[in-house]
């Protein structure tokens, strides 16, 4: 049987600890790969956010392919493969990661810094 993300809610009420485990450890300050990307982000002042609908989408993908927390890694990094060569150097300040943007593959949505410039009367 197929396992798609979309019809997948009521078979993670009954394993509803798997998926949230995989929440839990996505999101592990210490070694998690969503807090790596985020410390990692910050190098270049840029605030990561995935939604809490995303870290679902995230942690039901992982279940389908049942390889759990090894998933998550190729999960995320897929997810996010665009932005990371997109922010170094730019003016993005804020990344928020929405369950489209890992289900769908869309875009996260960006942030940019405004810049204001001076208009002399």
């Amino acid at each position: 049987s197929s396992c798609s993300p979309r019809k997948l809610s009521k078979a993670v009420v009954s394993t509803q600890s798997t998926g949230e485990d995989l929440v839990v450890i996505a999101n592990n300050k210490e070694r998690g790969v969503i807090s790596q990307l985020k410390e990692l982000l910050s190098l270049n002042d840029c605030e990561l956010e995935f939604t809490p609908d995303a870290l679902q989408s995230v942690a039901e993908l992982a279940f389908c392919k049942k390889t759990g927390a090894r998933a998550l890694k190729s999960i995320v990094e897929t997810t996010l493969l665009d932005a990371m060569f997109e922010i170094p150097g730019s003016d993005i300040t804020h990344v928020e990661v929405s369950s489209e943007t890992v289900l769908d593959k869309r875009p996260p949505t960006y942030t940019r810094t405004v810049t204001v410039t001076e208009q002399t009367p």
